[in-house]
């Protein structure tokens, strides 16, 4: 089958991720009124948990996956069947790992959620995140689409059937009830994705894996494990200091943030396999593709934040009253898709164009400035000082990405023996 074009792709990542919107919509709005805010906030704190650790739990396959297969379409089956083999192992220290934390660190009641959602996300919604983006790879971004919208969709359909059990007995599940079924959910569609990868794509081949897919497959576990430390750590240290209801007003604002921000990371998504390519000469070229594209999402990324700060009343009314101070914390909250947006078209660039340890660093930077704003913000202000910390550590990541941006430019003019280029704008 051909690749698609960047526009096609692009249309069906934001098609997929549209219709994952969609599903994420009734998930929050059903699980939030299946469970509350504590609760909810209960269950979110302990899956950020789950999500910033996972990453480690595939040592960056699914990123190895779209950048050999993009490049090299007879690599499939040896990068399919490594990271097939690093995601069970990943799984299993993940796991204990997890334990290791919740035993020290989380009360006794949370500490039995821990092994339904490491099942859930650290294991089963990777084998789909990885089926997902060896089409991706493959410029097949139909299937890529579907796959990931499938998990949003499964959620929902369980959320639904958790809601009307909740509502026909008059009472609040608990996040332990949900945690109990929640895995389900992922079971049915990973078993489809590997299914699916297998006979459209082909099957996993076993060997020896390459010392650079290791060292690059860090990286970008590395990179991705930094992602979910400033993104979500927040939810988990509110938990951990006991302030369940806080995580859950809080962690319902975000939610519908990452939703608004979910077509820009669509088109980036669709374009990685082009920013590969593009890169594979140089620098320059990422650099300009990556200027075409802030151009389609910066504009898009505006409105949304417009329209998530005028329509935040609509909050209370889908998740119900519990979720009213989540008015207040989605307009703190609506400025990240702008920050998104530009931290995305420059952090692209330099992934495609170098080593992604260059990307890696900046977002170790980036959790380590929203671990230190956490410890020092939310003690004292609870969710607005996380709402603070977030703001700040997006912000200060567009900038880290665009001062390596221009110092790879220059680098790489000087390398060329061409003058040195002293700004580059975007």
């Amino acid at each position: 089958m051909p690749e698609e074009s960047l526009r096609r792709g692009s249309m069906w990542m934001i098609s997929g991720q549209a219709v994952a919107m969609a599903a994420q919509v009734v998930y929050f709005v059903l699980i939030g009124r299946a469970l509350g805010s504590r609760e909810y906030g209960a269950f979110v704190g302990v899956a950020a948990l789950v999500a910033a650790l996972s990453m480690f739990s595939t040592l960056g396959m699914e990123m190895i996956l779209v950048r050999n297969i993009s490049r090299d379409r007879a690599s499939f089956s040896t990068t399919w069947g490594h990271a097939l083999v690093i995601s069970s192992i990943g799984f299993l220290l993940l796991l204990a790992a997890a334990m290791l934390y919740a035993h020290f660190a989380l009360r006794p009641e949370l500490q039995p959620l821990v092994p339904w959602i490491a099942l859930a996300d650290g294991f089963l919604g990777k084998l789909v995140q990885l089926a997902a983006r060896a089409f991706q790879g493959a410029g097949r971004f139909a299937w890529t689409a579907r796959l990931m919208a499938l998990i949003y969709v499964g959620r929902a359909v369980t959320a639904a059937l958790l809601w009307a059990w909740a509502r026909t007995h008059s009472i609040h599940a608990t996040a332990l009830v949900w945690a109990k079924v929640y895995w389900l959910a992922t079971f049915f569609v990973a078993v489809f994705a590997l299914a699916l990868a297998t006979l459209r794509l082909g099957g996993p081949r076993f060997v020896r894996i390459r010392r650079i897919d290791l060292t690059e497959g860090l990286s970008f576990s590395c990179s991705s494990s930094s992602i979910s430390i400033y993104n979500d750590i927040d939810k988990t240290f509110l938990v951990t200091l006991g302030q369940t209801w806080a995580a859950g007003i809080y962690s319902a604002a975000y939610r519908v943030v990452d939703a608004a921000s979910a077509p820009i990371y669509g088109v980036y998504a669709a374009a990685a396999p082009r920013f590969f390519r593009e890169g594979a000469t140089g620098v320059r070229p990422a650099r300009a593709f990556a200027r075409t594209t802030l151009s389609r999402t910066l504009p898009y990324s505006i409105g949304a934040a417009v329209l998530l700060f005028l329509g935040a009343p609509i909050l209370p009314v889908l998740f119900g009253p519990s979720f009213r101070a989540s008015v207040e914390a989605l307009r703190w909250l609506s400025l990240l898709p702008v920050l998104r947006a530009l931290h995305y078209a420059w952090g692209t660039t330099i992934t495609a164009s170098a080593s992604q340890w260059n990307r890696t660093a900046t977002q170790f930077g980036a959790a380590a400035l929203n671990l230190s704003l956490n410890f020092l913000l939310i003690p004292r202000w609870s969710w607005r000082g996380a709402a603070v910390a977030s703001l700040l550590t997006d912000g200060a990541l567009a900038l880290a990405s665009l001062f390596v941006v221009k110092r790879l430019l220059r680098r790489e003019s000087s390398t060329a023996q061409e003058p040195v280029v002293s700004a580059v704008e975007f």
